[in-house]
């Protein structure tokens, strides 16, 4: 197997759609379900941010210039809904004049997301999470980087170098005219326009700054053998990295059972539309976000899973990040999926159902993916069953549902997706329009989000664990074990 394993799902997250796996680092006092920073008879909602780089950064998230809004059910409504502003009561808190129940609400963050919260609480609150260092900037036009590092050991045949931050998240691997000569025991100079970096968040390439950790990575395989971490440093335009590598020692041993392959098959039969391709693996990351339950961090190792494996897993590794905070994190990731591509289109789509887990690793577990797998998503009662449908552009708020195998799960999660050309124009993607978070898998979605002639499709998320206060409407502090489970519902195309 090369450097890179078969799937790396938690990232996306996406992940960070799916509440970033991002959360609080400690916990958090209980909340009283009545009464909240405002007064009784007003509704809120209070967010606070966290950054994660190489080390975590947590403070109250500013609202100013932002908007949020209350939907209230009202038949007089030609849509079904009364719409109610929020007003900034802090900085860091929305409240409406709503005396009574429990509206969801809406509203912005600094990203090109709406984002909904349908608790059945009065005063919820919020945590934005984010990868990235404090006070990121735009890297420098026509920046380089070069690299250059003593080596521990010859190098060889089997190996890989990958350059890797934490901070403004990006990595970048080394071609064959780059690495080493077999044998050689220095690598580098090899300088490379940093453009040629590729951001693990999606953003724009940043700065790197004195917050970042800048790592020269070594493999063989999935394994990591050996690194080197540079000197911080402010970006300049024209910047070395360099140092001296050191080995590192495979002095832990990963003992698991996952699956077994046949049983994590059998979880994904029930989803539709069908998901015929599954691929599954395990992976190791140094995750300075380990106590909000984000794994991201230097890959330790990793290995695919078959359908012929036992699900018995013994593998060797070391984390020579354990005294800068960076605890092992295991995540075991199972990922179905499907291609469509639209009626009149010549580009296709890849849609996913996904199952996963993220643990701090002990010996002799067993990881069974207990989150329920969304099986099917319907609209105001319709199964978005198959690809290809065609919906009438509402002209009131819509209910969508979705039903899964397990159905006590912590928290629950939708997404609406508008297909759309990528921007490399080879293929079919996904961009968020909204993201809704509520304790039951029920979202009432107002109309003006299903815009006629564009085409969409919901991803219906369960999470199972991980979120302690979900249930007073408090999503602050996240942790581990968790584990979640989604599914693209079927592509539908809005008609006037």
């Amino acid at each position: 197997m090369g450097r890179h394993a078969p799937l790396r799902l938690s990232h996306v997250l996406g992940w960070l759609g799916w509440l970033g796996w991002l959360g609080g680092c400690a916990q958090i006092a209980g909340i009283d379900e009545t009464t909240g920073p405002v007064t009784p008879d007003r509704v809120s909602l209070t967010v606070e941010e966290i950054l994660v780089g190489a080390t975590i950064v947590r403070e109250p998230f500013d609202l100013t210039g932002l908007t949020a809004q209350y939907a209230v059910a009202d038949d007089a409504e030609p849509d079904g809904l009364k719409r109610v502003d929020a007003e900034l009561t802090t900085p860091d808190t929305w409240s409406a004049d709503i005396p009574e129940g429990t509206p969801p609400v809406f509203f912005d963050l600094k990203d090109p997301v709406r984002h909904e919260i349908d608790f059945a609480q009065r005063n919820v609150y919020y945590l934005n999470g984010r990868m990235q260092h404090l006070h990121p900037v735009a890297a420098p036009m026509g920046a380089t980087l070069s690299v250059q590092a003593t080596l521990p050991a010859a190098y060889a045949a089997n190996e890989s170098l990958q350059l890797y931050t934490l901070g403004s998240w990006n990595v970048r691997g080394f071609s064959a005219a780059e690495v080493p000569m077999l044998g050689a025991t220095a690598f580098g100079p090899v300088m490379f326009p940093f453009s040629s970096v590729t951001s693990i968040t999606g953003r724009p390439l940043e700065k790197l700054t004195t917050a970042d950790a800048v790592l020269l990575l070594r493999y063989v395989g999935n394994k990591l053998t050996g690194v080197m971490e540079a000197a911080p440093f402010d970006q300049t335009g024209t910047d070395t990295v360099m140092g001296t590598m050191t080995a590192v020692a495979a002095d832990q041993t990963l003992t698991i059972t996952v699956g077994p392959p046949a049983a994590v098959a059998a979880r994904y039969a029930p989803a539709r539309p069908a998901m015929p391709t599954l691929s599954m693996a395990w992976y190791l990351h140094a995750a300075p976000g380990h106590e909000i339950a984000n794994d991201n961090g230097p890959l330790l190792h990793a290995q695919g899973i078959s359908m012929v494996d036992s699900g018995m897993v013994s593998a060797a590794y070391g984390n020579p990040f354990v005294a800068k905070g960076w605890p092992t994190v295991l995540t075991w990731s199972t990922q179905a999926s499907r291609s469509y591509t639209p009626m009149g289109q010549t580009l296709s789509i890849t849609l996913t159902a996904v199952l996963n887990q993220v643990v701090e690793p002990t010996p002799n577990l067993t990881l069974d993916l207990p989150a329920g797998l969304p099986e099917v998503v319907t609209i105001d009662g319709r199964p978005l069953s198959s690809d290809g449908l065609l919906m009438p552009k509402p002209t009131k708020a819509v209910k969508v549902t979705f039903v899964s195998g397990i159905t006590n799960n912590t928290l629950y999660q939708l997404q609406l997706l508008e297909i759309i050309p990528n921007a490399a124009g080879t293929a079919l993607g996904q961009k968020v329009i909204l993201a809704a978070v509520g304790l039951k898998p029920e979202f009432t979605i107002p109309p003006e989000f299903l815009v006629a002639g564009h085409t969409y499709n919901f991803r219906a998320i369960c999470n199972q664990g991980g979120f302690p206060g979900a249930a007073r409407g408090d999503l602050r502090v996240r942790e581990l074990p968790v584990a979640s489970a989604y599914l693209d519902g079927g592509v539908f195309t809005v008609t006037p």
